[in-house]
């Protein structure tokens, strides 16, 4: 898996799938998501570290060990919880019935 910390995600970098911790857990887990295309976007947060992935599946790994939840990635995304930034390219957000 290769996961890069750096402090933001530029419009060049070709990592797209970000992480941003400040704590531990689920607790910690600030945002997690897409930068957005390559050459168009870019991300700052105003945090210390970005957590950079190539793929969703790298992040999806990542998200879930480091919270410690098997499905957190898929649930927040299917949930449309706030601190994931999307689209995914994996999973779709499940409306409320």
């Amino acid at each position: 898996m290769a996961q890069f910390s750096i402090n933001e995600i530029t419009k060049n970098n070709p990592n797209r799938w970000f992480y941003v911790m400040n704590g531990q857990g689920e607790a910690g887990l600030v945002v997690f998501g897409y930068a957005g295309d390559q050459g168009i976007t870019q991300v700052v947060t105003g945090q210390p570290t970005i957590s950079a992935f190539l793929t969703e599946d790298e992040l999806e790994l990542f998200v879930n060990e480091d919270v410690g939840i098997a499905d957190y990635y898929k649930d927040a995304v299917e949930s449309e919880n706030s601190k994931f930034q999307g689209p995914s390219e994996k999973y779709d957000p499940t409306p409320p019935e």
